[in-house]
């Protein structure tokens, strides 16, 4: 793997410029800081501890409604719910009267800023805890590395 190199490039109305080194970017969804700090105080999260250190850290404010996909998709997107177009988990399908979950990039108005990440020659890995987050947020990635905790047993090297 090539080491990465810095890059600017352009995504839903916004310009990202990235240094050369490497970023990973955590959300930690549905947990309060002092919860992170308390365990961080308690010696309980050292590998978080020494990324806060060494790296930033920072509190972003959720979308509403306040559901995982919401939340997720704004930050890949850099979007609010209006425009990225994920308004919750699920919706109720009008015409058969089914709930539809929105895990899927259909429902997605954008693109995430990952390809044009991928175009300006950063590489992607995206890694989620649920399965559910995975197609969203690897959409559109020409080589993509995606992969969920939940059904990391699965994963392949292609």
């Amino acid at each position: 793997m090539s080491p990465a190199h810095a890059c600017t490039f352009e995504a839903n109305g916004r310009t990202y410029s990235l240094g050369p080194a490497p970023i990973a970017v955590i959300c930690v969804d549905g947990c309060a800081q002092a919860y992170l700090d308390a365990a961080i105080a308690a010696g309980c999260m050292p590998n978080l501890e020494r990324l806060l250190a060494q790296g930033f850290g920072g509190l972003c404010t959720g979308c509403l409604p306040s559901y995982t996909n919401v939340n997720n998709s704004a930050i890949v997107t850099g979007t609010p719910p209006s425009v990225h177009g994920i308004s919750g988990n699920f919706f109720l399908d009008p015409e058969t009267g089914n709930e539809v979950m929105m895990n899927s990039p259909e429902f997605l108005r954008v693109s995430t800023i990952f390809p044009a990440a991928e175009a300006a020659g950063r590489r992607i890995a995206v890694l989620t805890s649920k399965d559910k987050l995975r197609t969203i947020l690897s959409h559109e990635l020409e080589r993509p590395i995606a992969f969920s905790a939940e059904c990391c047993r699965d994963a392949t090297e292609e």
